[in-house]
């Protein structure tokens, strides 16, 4: 059964790169948000309703229900329009997009193997 909530809630993991990612927006753009860290074996139940995929970061504004870091930070930063995140020059914007796509495809990917390798690690002690 849902339960009652702040009215922005954010589903999140302190082990999930796009929950950090989500979650650096929100202290840049100084926002109070509850947030709910979920465990990956865990799911709670309101997450698993509310979320097709069941995955993190999920972010709850009153009615409306958003999966995916990306389009969570472009809505908390047009709904928190102050300070923007991103720069005004349409060519500047287009190479910070591609910087982030380049952090997302190339670090998220090397972040991941280290951390699976550590997790081997400490399954083979």
């Amino acid at each position: 059964m849902a339960t009652e909530r702040a009215a922005v809630t954010l589903f999140s993991s302190p082990i999930c790169f796009y929950s950090h990612r989500t979650r650096l927006v929100m202290a840049e753009k100084n926002i109070n948000i509850e947030i709910i860290n979920v465990d990956g074996t865990d799911m709670l139940e309101d997450l698993l309703d509310l979320n097709p995929y069941h995955s993190v970061p999920t972010l709850v504004d009153r009615d409306l229900v958003l999966y995916d870091s990306r389009v969570i930070i472009e809505y908390l930063d047009e709904r928190f329009p102050h300070p923007p995140l991103m720069p005004v020059d349409p060519v500047t914007r287009a190479q910070f997009r591609l910087a982030l796509y380049r952090i997302e495809k190339d670090w998220y990917a090397l972040a991941e193997e280290i951390e699976a390798a550590a997790k081997k690690r400490q399954a083979t002690r």
